[in-house]
Protein backbone atom coordinates (compact mmCIF):
# COMPACT_ATOMS: atom_id res chain seq x y z
CA UNK A 1 0.00 0.00 0.00
CA UNK A 2 2.89 2.98 0.70
CA UNK A 3 4.52 1.87 -2.46
CA UNK A 4 1.59 2.25 -4.27
CA UNK A 5 1.42 5.60 -2.58
CA UNK A 6 4.69 6.52 -3.04
CA UNK A 7 4.78 5.53 -6.74
CA UNK A 8 1.46 8.27 -7.10
CA UNK A 9 3.78 11.02 -4.97
CA UNK A 10 1.13 10.79 -2.24
CA UNK A 11 3.48 9.37 0.33
CA UNK A 12 6.70 11.77 1.98
CA UNK A 13 9.19 9.02 2.17
CA UNK A 14 11.54 11.43 3.74
CA UNK A 15 11.54 9.72 7.28
CA UNK A 16 12.16 6.45 5.54
CA UNK A 17 15.80 5.44 7.02
CA UNK A 18 15.50 1.79 7.12
CA UNK A 19 17.88 -0.13 4.21
CA UNK A 20 16.01 -2.76 1.96
CA UNK A 21 18.96 -5.04 2.13
CA UNK A 22 18.23 -5.26 5.74
CA UNK A 23 14.39 -5.40 5.60
CA UNK A 24 14.55 -8.08 3.36
CA UNK A 25 17.54 -9.79 5.60
CA UNK A 26 14.97 -9.57 8.46
CA UNK A 27 12.36 -11.14 6.55
CA UNK A 28 13.88 -13.89 5.39
CA UNK A 29 15.84 -15.07 8.37
CA UNK A 30 11.98 -14.74 9.89
CA UNK A 31 11.22 -17.40 6.98
CA UNK A 32 8.81 -15.16 5.68
CA UNK A 33 7.94 -14.74 2.29
CA UNK A 34 7.85 -11.65 0.53
CA UNK A 35 6.38 -10.21 -3.11
CA UNK A 36 9.44 -8.44 -4.15
CA UNK A 37 6.89 -6.39 -7.31
CA UNK A 38 5.46 -4.32 -3.69
CA UNK A 39 9.48 -4.25 -2.45
CA UNK A 40 10.67 -3.40 -5.71
CA UNK A 41 8.60 -0.63 -6.20
CA UNK A 42 8.81 0.89 -2.68
CA UNK A 43 12.29 0.83 -2.96
CA UNK A 44 11.99 2.52 -6.96
CA UNK A 45 10.03 4.79 -5.26
CA UNK A 46 12.37 6.03 -2.71
CA UNK A 47 15.50 5.97 -4.91
CA UNK A 48 13.24 8.43 -7.28
CA UNK A 49 12.17 10.80 -4.18
CA UNK A 50 16.12 10.91 -3.22
CA UNK A 51 16.96 12.15 -7.38
CA UNK A 52 14.10 14.28 -6.73
CA UNK A 53 15.87 15.67 -3.54
CA UNK A 54 19.43 16.21 -4.99
CA UNK A 55 18.04 18.01 -7.70
CA UNK A 56 16.05 20.29 -5.94
CA UNK A 57 19.24 20.87 -3.63
CA UNK A 58 21.19 21.25 -6.76
CA UNK A 59 19.11 24.16 -7.80
CA UNK A 60 19.01 26.58 -4.67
Amino acid sequence: MIAEAAVRGQVDLDLVSVDSTVGRARHRAAGMAVDPGPLDELEKAVAEERGVQERDKAHR
